[in-house]
């Protein structure tokens, strides 16, 4: 076992950048990710816009799909590597974990690890991930298998990953379209990386002023805010949320007498504890910026902390959870 983990630990320093001559044409990493050292690209897809579901429960039973899943949407790049024999996939499991960690994304599910004293793909890891491509997988029930997903935010765009890895006991596979059947030999590791970029829902929502947020208080106590942006499990505010926060700043001003609660909601992802600790630091945040940056009392304003105990919608899409990860103003 010791050996086992310092084999794993050695390996966590392979990742490398570059294409490879074996890679199939047309072929590329994705944008700002790496691949582990040796790896060739044998299948390789982009779609410009397309639905994704991700996986958030264990297969059902006997190739049936899996129970629950969310379902994203937006440009979508799927790589399959072969990865040479000699290494496992619980060290691929790790590598990918921490490569993915370091470039700022957080796991948000599993499935059980890439294991070869598992009893095959039990749980679906493989399945889920080739689910979303009108592809024969080559991965058999009983290759060891795991499967994970991650989230984070590159360039202003929610981006969304699932990887799947497993030990393969050897195929022949041919691809719709491939010339040659593909050679995947017993004891080599398939890592299938699938990246869904996505604008985020905030954008899309119309700037907020400080007059319409005046008329919704009057009419119904509270308003909204989509257009205040946190990075993923963070409370620090974002330079882009400046616009929000002037239109703030200019009702609080012009309404002397006017006191606000600033509440802060987040979608179910994580542990109850966890989203209502996460949602009083945001609502913190943006009464401190209020009272720093623009001046305002701090007497006028009350931060607290919701978690996911009120939601707008149901949480079980990813445009659901989106809307539910907000700031609210309410009247005092």
């Amino acid at each position: 076992m010791i050996c086992r983990i310092a084999g794993v630990l050695a390996a966590l320093f392979l990742f490398v950048n570059g294409a490879f001559a074996a890679d199939v044409a047309g072929s590329k990493d994705p944008p700002g990710f790496k691949r582990f050292e040796g790896s060739e690209i044998i299948y390789y897809q982009t779609r410009s816009f397309d639905q994704y579901k991700l996986a958030r429960d264990s297969a059902a039973c006997c190739g049936q799909g899996w129970k629950k899943f969310d379902t994203v949407e937006g440009q979508i790049t799927r790589v399959l590597y072969r990865v040479p024999q000699g290494h496992t996939g619980l060290e691929l499991l790790r590598n990918y974990e921490r490569m993915l960690d370091q470039a700022g994304y957080t796991k948000n599910f599993e499935l059980a690890p890439c294991d070869s004293s598992a009893m095959g793909d039990t749980n679906g890891s493989s399945s889920a991930w080739w689910a979303n491509a009108n592809v024969q997988q080559p991965i058999y029930g009983k290759d060891p298998a795991c499967y994970f997903t991650a989230k984070g935010s590159k360039n202003g765009k929610d981006v969304n990953i699932a990887v799947m890895i497993a030990e393969s006991q050897g195929n022949q596979w041919q691809p719709p379209g491939y010339p040659a059947p593909v050679m995947i030999k017993l004891g080599e590791v398939l890592v299938g990386v699938d990246v869904i970029v996505s604008e985020p829902v905030g954008d899309k929502m119309i700037q907020p002023k400080a007059e319409d947020m005046s008329k919704a208080l009057a009419d119904s106590g509270k308003v909204e805010l989509y257009g205040i942006y946190f990075d993923t499990d963070k409370t620090d505010i974002k330079p882009e949320s400046k616009p929000t926060l002037d239109e703030v700043a200019k009702l609080l001003k012009g309404d002397t007498a006017l006191k606000l609660e600033v509440g802060g909601h987040t979608d179910n992802t994580g542990t109850s504890d966890h989203n209502m600790t996460l949602s009083e630091g945001r609502a913190k945040s943006v009464v401190q910026a209020l009272v720093k940056t623009y001046g305002v009392d701090g007497g006028r304003l009350q931060a607290k902390g919701y978690g996911d105990t009120k939601p707008m919608v149901s949480n079980d899409t990813e445009d659901g959870r989106a809307k539910n990860r907000r700031v609210e103003l309410k009247k005092i």
